[in-house]
């Protein structure tokens, strides 16, 4: 009795599938209470803003390019905050949308 082998020819792996693009939408609620222009918060908020409508990535791109700012204390002193985190909060506060895009 003969082993039956898998004869089928090789075929290219597929694909990897490409990530959807998720662009940016910057509303203020009538409850968010705006943060000082020069704290951290408010560096952050700018550069959202300036990025309204545009992919998530280009952000995360620009602030790691350059940091709007960088602790003086603590662990991460002298090195950017994660953006992760920035997105997130400012996603939580009802600010930040990522939508869908092309």
């Amino acid at each position: 009795m003969a082993n039956p082998k898998n004869t089928a020819p090789a075929t290219a792996p597929a694909a990897p599938a490409t990530a959807p693009v998720q662009l940016i939408r910057v509303t203020l609620p009538a409850t968010f209470k705006a943060p000082r222009a020069s704290s951290a918060r408010g560096q952050y908020l700018a550069r959202l803003q300036a990025h309204n409508g545009k992919p998530l990535a280009a952000f995360i791109a620009s602030v790691a390019a350059n940091p709007p700012s960088t602790p003086t204390k603590g662990k991460l002193a002298g090195k950017p905050e994660p953006v992760q985190g920035w997105v997130s909060w400012f996603t939580r506060q009802g600010v930040l949308t990522l939508i869908a895009g092309k």
